[in-house]
Protein backbone atom coordinates (compact mmCIF):
# COMPACT_ATOMS: atom_id res chain seq x y z
CA UNK A 1 0.00 0.00 0.00
CA UNK A 2 3.21 2.10 -0.30
CA UNK A 3 5.03 3.48 -3.08
CA UNK A 4 8.41 2.97 -3.44
CA UNK A 5 9.37 1.90 -0.11
CA UNK A 6 13.15 3.56 0.49
CA UNK A 7 13.39 7.67 0.56
CA UNK A 8 16.54 9.09 1.07
CA UNK A 9 17.01 13.03 1.69
CA UNK A 10 19.39 15.81 3.03
CA UNK A 11 18.44 18.33 5.62
CA UNK A 12 20.78 21.04 4.81
CA UNK A 13 19.22 23.27 7.58
CA UNK A 14 17.85 21.37 11.56
CA UNK A 15 16.03 18.70 10.79
CA UNK A 16 12.73 18.37 13.32
CA UNK A 17 11.31 14.49 14.06
CA UNK A 18 7.60 14.19 15.24
CA UNK A 19 5.92 11.63 16.66
CA UNK A 20 2.37 10.00 15.67
CA UNK A 21 0.62 13.06 14.94
CA UNK A 22 -2.91 11.87 15.07
CA UNK A 23 -5.12 15.11 13.84
CA UNK A 24 -2.97 17.49 16.33
CA UNK A 25 -2.01 19.66 13.51
CA UNK A 26 -2.49 22.96 16.01
CA UNK A 27 -0.18 21.28 18.42
CA UNK A 28 2.83 20.95 15.64
CA UNK A 29 2.47 24.36 14.94
CA UNK A 30 3.18 25.56 18.29
CA UNK A 31 5.55 23.28 18.86
CA UNK A 32 7.84 24.57 15.82
CA UNK A 33 7.40 27.58 16.95
CA UNK A 34 8.58 27.32 19.93
CA UNK A 35 11.49 25.17 18.45
CA UNK A 36 12.45 28.63 15.72
CA UNK A 37 11.27 26.69 13.11
CA UNK A 38 12.12 27.89 9.80
CA UNK A 39 12.30 26.40 5.86
CA UNK A 40 13.75 29.41 4.56
CA UNK A 41 17.17 28.54 6.29
CA UNK A 42 16.69 24.87 4.81
CA UNK A 43 14.47 23.32 7.69
CA UNK A 44 12.48 20.28 7.27
CA UNK A 45 10.09 18.34 9.08
CA UNK A 46 10.49 14.59 9.40
CA UNK A 47 7.31 12.43 10.53
CA UNK A 48 7.22 8.62 11.91
CA UNK A 49 3.86 8.31 9.54
CA UNK A 50 0.08 8.38 11.27
CA UNK A 51 -1.16 12.16 10.23
CA UNK A 52 -4.51 11.26 10.96
CA UNK A 53 -7.52 10.19 13.07
CA UNK A 54 -8.51 10.82 16.61
CA UNK A 55 -7.21 14.68 16.67
CA UNK A 56 -9.71 17.24 15.76
CA UNK A 57 -7.54 18.93 12.44
CA UNK A 58 -7.23 15.78 10.10
CA UNK A 59 -7.39 17.53 6.85
CA UNK A 60 -4.42 20.43 7.75
CA UNK A 61 -2.55 17.54 8.65
CA UNK A 62 -2.62 15.64 5.51
CA UNK A 63 -2.36 19.11 3.98
CA UNK A 64 1.03 18.85 5.32
CA UNK A 65 2.04 16.28 2.82
CA UNK A 66 2.10 19.31 0.71
CA UNK A 67 4.62 21.31 1.84
CA UNK A 68 8.12 21.33 0.83
CA UNK A 69 9.42 21.07 4.04
CA UNK A 70 7.27 18.07 5.30
CA UNK A 71 8.34 14.50 4.92
CA UNK A 72 6.45 11.38 6.34
CA UNK A 73 6.77 7.72 6.51
CA UNK A 74 3.26 5.46 5.74
CA UNK A 75 2.18 4.59 8.76
CA UNK A 76 -0.41 1.87 9.69
CA UNK A 77 -3.47 4.72 9.73
CA UNK A 78 -2.67 5.91 6.62
CA UNK A 79 -2.21 2.55 5.43
CA UNK A 80 -6.05 1.98 6.58
CA UNK A 81 -6.57 5.16 4.73
CA UNK A 82 -5.33 3.69 1.46
CA UNK A 83 -7.60 0.64 1.60
CA UNK A 84 -10.52 2.54 2.75
CA UNK A 85 -10.49 4.98 0.06
CA UNK A 86 -9.59 1.83 -2.94
CA UNK A 87 -12.85 0.07 -1.76
CA UNK A 88 -11.13 -2.68 0.88
CA UNK A 89 -14.15 -3.01 3.38
CA UNK A 90 -12.08 -4.70 5.77
CA UNK A 91 -9.07 -1.92 6.29
CA UNK A 92 -12.17 0.43 6.03
CA UNK A 93 -14.25 -0.92 9.23
CA UNK A 94 -11.04 -0.71 10.58
CA UNK A 95 -10.35 2.56 10.06
CA UNK A 96 -13.21 3.66 11.10
CA UNK A 97 -13.15 1.71 14.27
CA UNK A 98 -9.50 3.18 14.82
CA UNK A 99 -10.87 6.95 14.82
CA UNK A 100 -11.08 7.55 11.29
CA UNK A 101 -14.96 8.53 11.32
CA UNK A 102 -14.04 12.01 11.03
CA UNK A 103 -14.01 11.64 7.30
CA UNK A 104 -17.83 10.98 7.26
CA UNK A 105 -18.18 14.60 9.25
CA UNK A 106 -16.36 16.03 6.31
CA UNK A 107 -17.99 17.88 3.23
CA UNK A 108 -18.57 16.34 0.14
CA UNK A 109 -15.38 19.22 -1.53
CA UNK A 110 -12.85 18.12 1.52
CA UNK A 111 -13.84 14.43 0.92
CA UNK A 112 -13.01 15.04 -2.60
CA UNK A 113 -9.44 16.92 -1.08
CA UNK A 114 -8.91 13.59 1.16
CA UNK A 115 -9.61 11.12 -2.02
CA UNK A 116 -6.93 13.00 -3.89
CA UNK A 117 -4.44 13.31 -1.27
CA UNK A 118 -4.75 9.70 -0.86
CA UNK A 119 -4.08 9.08 -4.24
CA UNK A 120 -1.36 11.10 -4.89
CA UNK A 121 0.36 11.65 -1.46
CA UNK A 122 -0.32 9.41 1.27
CA UNK A 123 -0.04 6.03 -0.94
CA UNK A 124 3.43 7.20 -2.33
CA UNK A 125 5.26 7.74 1.33
CA UNK A 126 7.93 5.52 1.96
CA UNK A 127 8.14 3.12 4.58
CA UNK A 128 11.79 3.21 5.11
CA UNK A 129 13.36 6.69 5.12
CA UNK A 130 17.31 7.91 5.68
CA UNK A 131 17.72 11.64 6.68
CA UNK A 132 21.49 12.86 5.79
CA UNK A 133 22.16 16.12 8.26
CA UNK A 134 25.51 17.24 7.00
CA UNK A 135 26.05 19.94 9.31
CA UNK A 136 25.85 17.12 12.33
CA UNK A 137 27.69 14.58 10.14
CA UNK A 138 24.77 12.34 11.09
CA UNK A 139 22.13 9.91 9.62
CA UNK A 140 18.65 9.60 10.93
CA UNK A 141 16.17 6.84 10.16
CA UNK A 142 12.74 7.35 10.35
CA UNK A 143 10.24 4.31 10.83
CA UNK A 144 6.99 4.24 11.76
CA UNK A 145 6.58 0.56 14.15
CA UNK A 146 10.12 -1.03 13.82
CA UNK A 147 12.60 -2.55 11.92
CA UNK A 148 12.30 -5.89 9.75
CA UNK A 149 16.02 -6.16 10.06
CA UNK A 150 19.01 -6.50 12.12
CA UNK A 151 20.85 -3.83 10.22
CA UNK A 152 19.90 -0.33 8.56
CA UNK A 153 22.15 -1.71 5.83
CA UNK A 154 19.78 -4.90 5.24
CA UNK A 155 16.87 -3.14 5.70
CA UNK A 156 17.64 -0.29 2.74
CA UNK A 157 18.94 -2.59 0.60
CA UNK A 158 15.46 -4.99 1.01
CA UNK A 159 13.82 -1.38 0.98
CA UNK A 160 15.12 -0.52 -2.61
CA UNK A 161 13.92 -3.92 -3.85
CA UNK A 162 11.02 -3.59 -2.46
CA UNK A 163 9.84 -5.72 1.18
CA UNK A 164 7.37 -8.35 1.60
CA UNK A 165 4.32 -8.10 3.18
CA UNK A 166 5.22 -9.78 6.50
CA UNK A 167 8.30 -6.82 6.04
CA UNK A 168 5.77 -3.96 5.70
CA UNK A 169 3.44 -5.25 8.32
CA UNK A 170 6.35 -5.25 11.16
CA UNK A 171 7.41 -1.43 9.39
CA UNK A 172 3.88 -0.23 10.09
CA UNK A 173 2.42 -2.48 12.83
CA UNK A 174 4.90 -4.17 14.80
CA UNK A 175 5.07 -3.59 19.05
CA UNK A 176 7.29 -6.38 19.38
CA UNK A 177 10.62 -4.50 20.60
CA UNK A 178 8.55 -2.37 23.20
CA UNK A 179 6.50 -5.38 24.11
CA UNK A 180 10.18 -7.10 25.20
CA UNK A 181 11.64 -4.01 27.13
CA UNK A 182 8.77 -3.87 28.75
CA UNK A 183 9.50 -7.99 30.35
CA UNK A 184 13.44 -6.80 30.12
CA UNK A 185 14.55 -7.61 26.91
CA UNK A 186 16.81 -5.49 25.15
CA UNK A 187 17.07 -4.86 21.50
CA UNK A 188 20.95 -4.23 20.20
CA UNK A 189 21.82 -1.18 18.42
CA UNK A 190 20.95 -1.15 14.54
CA UNK A 191 24.07 -1.00 12.88
CA UNK A 192 24.70 1.54 10.43
CA UNK A 193 22.65 4.23 11.51
CA UNK A 194 23.44 6.79 14.30
CA UNK A 195 19.63 7.25 15.40
CA UNK A 196 16.23 5.47 14.46
CA UNK A 197 13.43 7.64 15.21
CA UNK A 198 10.15 5.52 15.48
CA UNK A 199 6.60 5.76 16.49
CA UNK A 200 2.82 3.49 16.73
CA UNK A 201 3.15 2.77 20.21
CA UNK A 202 1.51 5.67 22.47
CA UNK A 203 4.03 6.10 25.85
CA UNK A 204 3.67 8.02 28.54
CA UNK A 205 7.08 9.85 28.08
CA UNK A 206 9.67 9.77 25.23
CA UNK A 207 11.47 6.24 25.55
CA UNK A 208 14.73 5.72 23.78
CA UNK A 209 17.26 2.77 23.62
CA UNK A 210 20.40 2.03 22.00
CA UNK A 211 20.44 3.97 19.23
CA UNK A 212 16.18 4.01 18.85
CA UNK A 213 14.21 6.69 20.02
CA UNK A 214 10.33 6.09 20.01
CA UNK A 215 8.12 9.44 19.37
CA UNK A 216 4.72 8.47 20.03
CA UNK A 217 3.80 10.69 23.40
CA UNK A 218 -0.26 9.70 23.09
CA UNK A 219 -1.18 12.90 20.69
CA UNK A 220 -4.75 12.30 19.95
CA UNK A 221 -5.78 10.64 22.81
CA UNK A 222 -7.26 12.82 26.05
CA UNK A 223 -4.16 12.33 28.08
CA UNK A 224 -1.79 12.18 25.74
CA UNK A 225 0.62 14.95 23.57
CA UNK A 226 2.95 15.77 20.58
CA UNK A 227 6.36 15.25 20.98
CA UNK A 228 9.10 16.76 18.05
CA UNK A 229 12.65 16.85 18.68
CA UNK A 230 15.01 18.67 17.04
CA UNK A 231 18.19 16.34 15.06
CA UNK A 232 20.31 17.19 17.91
CA UNK A 233 18.09 16.65 20.63
CA UNK A 234 17.15 13.24 19.21
CA UNK A 235 21.49 12.62 19.39
CA UNK A 236 21.88 13.63 22.61
CA UNK A 237 19.32 11.64 24.50
CA UNK A 238 20.80 8.79 22.80
CA UNK A 239 24.68 9.84 24.59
Amino acid sequence: MSGSHFAQLTCQGRAFFVGDLHGEFGQLQRLLRQQGFDPSAGDRVFSVGDLLDRGPDNLNCLRLLQEPWFHAVQGNHEAMLVGAMAGDHKLRDLWLTAGGDWFDELTPEQQDEVISLTQHKVKALPLVLEVALPRLNAKIGVLHAESPCDSWNGLKKQAKRGLDERQQAICQWSRETLGKMARGVYPDRLSGIDALVLGHTPQPILRSHGNRVWLDTGAGYPKGHLSVLSDEQVLEILR
